[in-house]
């Protein structure tokens, strides 16, 4: 489902070529839950942002479900990512004057199809939100923000959940409920990319490859 072959990343900083990923070769089966696990400033966030779309490499190919990423077109990638990718970062990135449930439905403004009202609200029921389903972000929990977000990756029901530090935030229980509705999503097909240095996510994981020095340690 994921193929990524000889991966470099660079930064132009002044006269300086910063490395930030170093010839990374990966692959995540349809259906599997990886994690990628290591501290920070190793290069997770930028793999996942490229792995993503929406950070391209200098070096090397990335594969989703066959489609060769770097090679479409600019309108053609923002389709292809909405189509078949579901993001969820630390900072949850919910607009804050919408309520939660039409933060949840956000994804349906870039699809031709609007998803019906039942997806989401069988969303906001599995993942304990009904009795917010109408509050704004700013009267939520840090944990129900985060379930918010998940809901909102899950909605169009992806090939990919693309996930970064989605438990740093949280408690034990809704690190668990978060990452209970990523193991069902893999149980359902789905493919998860996890990074974190969260060692909670490790225990649901099918693999963990650990990142150091800007490259994979099998």
């Amino acid at each position: 489902m994921i193929q990524i072959e000889n991966v470099t990343k660079t930064y132009t900083k002044g006269n300086n070529i910063v490395k930030a990923l170093n010839d990374i070769n990966i692959s995540v089966e349809k259906g599997e839950f990886v994690v990628v696990k290591g501290s920070s400033g190793c290069g997770k966030t930028t793999l996942l942002l490229t792995v993503g779309g929406l950070l391209h490499p200098q070096e090397g190919k990335i594969f989703i479900d066959n489609q060769d990423l770097y090679e479409l077109s600019t309108e053609n990638m923002a389709k292809f990512r909405a189509a078949n990718i579901g993001f969820v970062f630390q900072q949850y990135h919910l607009i804050p004057y919408l309520s939660i449930i039409e933060n949840i439905k956000i994804p349906s403004l870039a699809h031709e199809s609007e998803v019906p009202d039942e997806r989401a609200l069988e969303l906001i029921e599995s993942l304990g939100l009904k009795e917010r389903m109408h509050h704004t972000p700013s009267e939520l929990s840090a944990g129900e923000k985060q379930r918010t977000a998940l809901a909102r990756a899950l909605l169009y029901n992806p090939l990919i959940i693309l996930a970064d530090e989605i438990t740093g935030n949280l408690d034990h229980k809704n690190a668990s409920i978060v990452l209970n509705k990523l193991i069902e999503f893999s149980k359902s097909g789905g493919t998860v990319l996890l990074v974190t240095h969260d060692e909670k996510a490790f225990a649901y994981a099918d693999r963990i490859i650990e990142m150091e020095n800007l490259k994979l340690q099998a």
